[in-house]
């Protein structure tokens, strides 16, 4: 794995391109919520679920610290198709990412999840949006019709800072 050094040797340890992929990651997760409307619920905690292997380990786990719409965030991951039904049994995920890991969206036209995924095509498999790696930066591809049937509100400004897919890719 290429490393990058930066600030020297000595000030700071080394961070991996993949860590800084999945800081990244992690911030836009966190920024939705600034972005984006859930209806109220009566969870206590703003809840964001990991499904599959997780890329990120403890590179997001600071978002903990944070809150959205006033409820402490947390994150709760699940390894196992077993696991997602579970917890969407008992506990809302406000946030659902799905790893690179898991091959096929396994819920979709969810109601007030938001459905975001790091695979290839992503979006256009019919996932709300999806992390795109062009170039070593990220980009976000956003499924208008996905997120249109998920009851979320959705701010014009994202929208100007993705790449729109009006499709849902079963069309």
């Amino acid at each position: 794995m290429l490393c990058l050094v930066f600030g020297g040797l000595l000030l700071s340890p080394p961070v991996c391109a993949d860590d800084v992929e999945y800081k990244v990651k992690a911030g836009y997760l966190y920024n939705f919520t600034k972005f984006i409307t859930w209806p109220p619920d009566t969870s206590a905690k703003f809840n964001l679920c990991i499904f599959g292997k997780d890329p990120f380990g403890g590179l997001i786990d600071p978002i903990q610290q944070h809150q959205a719409f006033d409820k402490a965030i947390k994150v709760i991951r699940l390894d196992s198709a077993e696991a997602l039904v579970s917890i969407s049994k008992s506990t809302i995920c406000h946030i659902l990412f799905i790893s690179s890991a898991i091959e096929h969206i396994p819920v979709q036209d969810a109601k007030n999840v938001l459905i975001v995924g790091e695979s290839e095509n992503f979006a256009l498999q019919g996932g709300m949006i999806g992390f795109v790696n062009e170039d070593g930066r990220i980009k976000l591809q956003i499924n208008r019709q996905a997120l249109r049937r998920s009851d979320l509100k959705v701010s014009a400004k994202l929208f100007e800072v993705a790449d729109v897919i009006d499709g849902d890719g079963h069309d």
